[in-house]
Protein backbone atom coordinates (compact mmCIF):
# COMPACT_ATOMS: atom_id res chain seq x y z
CA UNK A 1 0.00 0.00 0.00
CA UNK A 2 1.40 3.56 -1.02
CA UNK A 3 2.23 5.99 1.95
CA UNK A 4 0.71 9.07 2.07
CA UNK A 5 3.83 11.12 1.78
CA UNK A 6 4.76 8.95 -1.68
CA UNK A 7 1.04 8.49 -3.46
CA UNK A 8 0.53 10.94 -6.57
CA UNK A 9 -0.04 14.70 -6.03
CA UNK A 10 -2.63 16.16 -8.06
CA UNK A 11 -3.77 20.00 -8.35
CA UNK A 12 -7.52 20.90 -8.81
CA UNK A 13 -8.89 24.53 -8.08
CA UNK A 14 -9.61 25.85 -4.72
CA UNK A 15 -13.48 25.30 -3.20
CA UNK A 16 -15.17 26.59 -0.32
CA UNK A 17 -14.98 23.03 0.89
CA UNK A 18 -10.81 23.29 1.36
CA UNK A 19 -10.45 26.45 2.83
CA UNK A 20 -10.28 25.19 6.58
CA UNK A 21 -7.37 23.03 5.19
CA UNK A 22 -5.64 25.96 3.31
CA UNK A 23 -6.07 28.44 6.78
CA UNK A 24 -4.69 25.72 8.65
CA UNK A 25 -1.71 25.01 6.39
CA UNK A 26 -1.54 28.62 5.98
CA UNK A 27 -0.97 29.00 10.12
CA UNK A 28 1.63 26.36 10.14
CA UNK A 29 3.67 28.08 7.90
CA UNK A 30 3.98 31.21 10.03
CA UNK A 31 6.30 33.48 8.81
CA UNK A 32 6.58 31.98 5.45
CA UNK A 33 3.30 32.22 4.07
CA UNK A 34 1.35 35.10 3.52
CA UNK A 35 -1.71 35.36 5.88
CA UNK A 36 -4.85 35.05 4.33
CA UNK A 37 -8.50 35.35 6.21
CA UNK A 38 -11.49 32.93 5.04
CA UNK A 39 -13.11 35.96 3.92
CA UNK A 40 -10.09 37.08 1.33
CA UNK A 41 -9.94 33.42 -0.37
CA UNK A 42 -13.94 33.67 -0.78
CA UNK A 43 -13.11 37.49 -2.39
CA UNK A 44 -10.76 36.05 -4.67
CA UNK A 45 -12.90 33.97 -7.12
CA UNK A 46 -15.03 37.40 -7.56
CA UNK A 47 -11.88 39.28 -7.77
CA UNK A 48 -10.19 37.37 -11.05
CA UNK A 49 -7.77 35.46 -8.80
CA UNK A 50 -7.01 31.94 -9.34
CA UNK A 51 -6.49 29.72 -6.85
CA UNK A 52 -5.46 25.68 -6.33
CA UNK A 53 -4.99 22.82 -3.91
CA UNK A 54 -2.65 19.79 -4.06
CA UNK A 55 -4.42 16.84 -2.77
CA UNK A 56 -2.60 13.69 -1.85
CA UNK A 57 -4.19 10.25 -0.20
CA UNK A 58 -7.22 12.58 0.02
CA UNK A 59 -6.08 15.34 1.94
CA UNK A 60 -5.24 18.82 1.26
CA UNK A 61 -1.20 19.25 1.22
CA UNK A 62 -1.01 22.63 -0.02
CA UNK A 63 -2.12 25.43 -2.01
CA UNK A 64 -1.35 28.47 -4.41
CA UNK A 65 -3.72 31.38 -5.56
CA UNK A 66 -2.44 33.84 -8.12
CA UNK A 67 -3.76 37.08 -10.27
CA UNK A 68 -3.04 38.20 -13.74
CA UNK A 69 -1.07 41.68 -13.54
CA UNK A 70 -1.11 44.00 -16.55
CA UNK A 71 -0.31 41.11 -18.48
CA UNK A 72 1.86 39.26 -16.24
CA UNK A 73 0.75 36.25 -13.35
CA UNK A 74 1.54 37.34 -9.68
CA UNK A 75 1.80 34.17 -7.51
CA UNK A 76 0.39 35.99 -4.05
CA UNK A 77 0.51 32.79 -2.02
CA UNK A 78 1.87 29.07 -1.59
CA UNK A 79 2.01 27.11 1.05
CA UNK A 80 2.53 23.19 1.42
CA UNK A 81 1.95 21.05 5.01
CA UNK A 82 5.40 20.41 6.71
CA UNK A 83 5.17 16.17 6.04
CA UNK A 84 4.74 17.26 1.87
CA UNK A 85 7.32 19.50 1.69
CA UNK A 86 9.75 17.96 -0.89
CA UNK A 87 7.43 15.83 -2.49
CA UNK A 88 6.65 17.65 -5.55
CA UNK A 89 3.50 19.46 -3.93
CA UNK A 90 4.38 22.72 -4.28
CA UNK A 91 6.27 22.45 -7.73
CA UNK A 92 2.90 21.36 -8.90
CA UNK A 93 0.77 24.14 -7.74
CA UNK A 94 3.65 26.42 -9.21
CA UNK A 95 3.42 24.49 -12.50
CA UNK A 96 -0.35 25.14 -12.55
CA UNK A 97 -0.18 28.86 -11.82
CA UNK A 98 2.25 29.08 -14.64
CA UNK A 99 0.50 26.95 -17.15
CA UNK A 100 -2.60 29.24 -16.41
CA UNK A 101 -0.98 32.08 -16.89
CA UNK A 102 1.13 30.95 -20.34
CA UNK A 103 -2.43 29.92 -21.35
CA UNK A 104 -4.11 33.35 -20.49
CA UNK A 105 -0.91 35.18 -22.25
CA UNK A 106 1.33 36.34 -19.87
CA UNK A 107 4.42 36.82 -20.99
CA UNK A 108 6.13 36.10 -16.88
CA UNK A 109 5.27 35.46 -13.68
CA UNK A 110 6.63 37.02 -10.82
CA UNK A 111 5.85 36.64 -6.88
CA UNK A 112 7.87 38.28 -3.70
CA UNK A 113 9.41 36.24 -1.05
CA UNK A 114 11.52 36.96 2.46
CA UNK A 115 14.93 37.25 1.39
CA UNK A 116 16.05 35.30 4.13
CA UNK A 117 13.48 32.56 2.98
CA UNK A 118 16.47 30.89 1.50
CA UNK A 119 14.89 27.28 1.15
CA UNK A 120 12.18 29.30 -1.04
CA UNK A 121 14.84 31.07 -3.24
CA UNK A 122 16.21 27.64 -4.04
CA UNK A 123 12.70 26.20 -4.98
CA UNK A 124 12.11 29.12 -7.13
CA UNK A 125 15.31 28.98 -8.54
CA UNK A 126 14.49 25.49 -9.43
CA UNK A 127 11.88 26.92 -11.55
CA UNK A 128 13.60 29.08 -13.87
CA UNK A 129 12.84 32.65 -11.34
CA UNK A 130 15.83 35.51 -10.92
CA UNK A 131 15.91 38.53 -8.58
CA UNK A 132 14.39 41.22 -10.65
CA UNK A 133 14.09 43.69 -7.84
CA UNK A 134 13.32 43.97 -3.67
CA UNK A 135 11.04 45.82 -1.74
CA UNK A 136 12.45 47.51 1.42
CA UNK A 137 10.35 46.91 4.66
CA UNK A 138 7.84 44.40 2.67
CA UNK A 139 7.10 41.54 5.54
CA UNK A 140 5.56 42.26 8.81
CA UNK A 141 6.51 40.08 11.80
CA UNK A 142 9.37 40.33 11.82
CA UNK A 143 9.94 43.01 9.40
CA UNK A 144 12.11 41.99 6.44
CA UNK A 145 13.19 43.13 2.53
CA UNK A 146 10.92 41.07 -0.23
CA UNK A 147 12.97 40.00 -2.81
CA UNK A 148 11.15 39.77 -6.18
CA UNK A 149 11.56 36.96 -8.39
CA UNK A 150 10.33 36.25 -12.09
CA UNK A 151 10.29 33.84 -14.89
CA UNK A 152 9.80 34.26 -18.60
CA UNK A 153 6.36 32.25 -19.42
CA UNK A 154 6.48 30.61 -22.73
Amino acid sequence: MESPLTAAVSVRRLERRDLGSVLAIEAAARPWTSQWTREAYLASADSGMCAWVAERAGGIVGFALARDVCGDVEILNLGVAEPARRTGAGRALVRAALDEGAARGAARAFLEVRESNATALAFYASLGFTPVGRRPRYYRDPLEDALILAVPLP
